[in-house]
C-alpha cells in the first residue's frame, strides 16, 4: 500500500512538472525594460505552489527544481544560475510548510501561504540574486514587486481553487 502510495506522487508530481513547465516556456512572457530582462511573468508558480500546499514540502521542492532545469534547458532565458533553481524549489517548500499536519486547505491559510511564499521567493529573493549579480539595477526592482502583488490573487485563485477540486475528486496522502 506504502509502495502505491509513493508511485501515485510520482505519478501526480510528474504532471504537475510537465504542465508548470508547459505554462512557464510556452505560456511565460518575458518581460524586457530598460535595457534587460526584469520578469517572466508565467502562471507556473501556481502549479509548484499547489505541489507543495497538496502535496508536502519534499514533493513541492521537488515539482519546483524539475520545473526551473527542464523549463530552462527548452527556453533558456539567459545564462543557467543556480540560485534560481534554488528559489523554484523554495516555492514548493515554503508552502508545504504552511499544511504540515494535513490542515483543511481554507481560503485564508492558502492565502497566506501562497502571499508569504511569492513574496519572499518571487520578489525578495529572485529581486536580489538579479540586482546582486548585476543583471538588473536596483532602481527599478518596482516593477518586480509590482508585477508579484499584481499577479498574487490570480495565483491565490488557481492553487485554492484546484486545491478545492482535489480535496473532491482524489484522496493521496504522500505526507504521511
Amino acid at each position: 500500500m506504502k509502495k502505491e502510495i509513493k508511485l501515485r506522487g510520482v505519478i501526480f508530481s510528474a504532471l504537475l512538472v510537465a504542465i508548470a513547465v508547459v505554462l512557464k516556456v510556452y505560456l511565460g512572457i518575458p518581460v524586457n525594460m530598460f535595457g534587460g530582462f526584469i520578469k517572466d511573468i508565467n502562471l507556473s508558480p501556481s502549479v509548484i505552489m499547489l505541489a507543495g500546499i497538496y502535496m508536502g514540502p519534499l514533493y513541492g521542492g521537488i515539482v519546483g527544481g524539475l520545473t526551473d532545469i527542464l523549463a530552462f534547458i527548452i527556453r533558456p532565458l539567459g545564462a543557467y544560475n543556480p540560485l534560481f533553481t534554488i528559489t523554484n524549489i523554495l516555492m514548493g517548500v515554503i508552502p508545504g510548510l504552511f499544511f504540515m499536519h494535513n490542515e483543511e486547505h481554507s481560503l485564508k491559510r492558502v492565502a497566506v501561504a501562497v502571499a508569504v511564499t511569492q513574496t519572499i521567493c518571487s520578489f525578495i529573493v529572485n529581486t536580489l540574486i538579479l540586482i546582486i549579480l548585476g543583471y538588473m539595477p536596483a532602481k527599478i526592482a518596482w516593477f518586480r514587486a509590482l508585477s508579484t502583488f499584481v499577479l498574487l490573487p490570480v495565483h491565490m485563485f488557481i492553487v485554492y481553487t484546484i486545491l478545492k477540486m482535489l480535496d473532491k475528486a482524489i484522496t493521496i496522502d504522500m505526507k504521511g
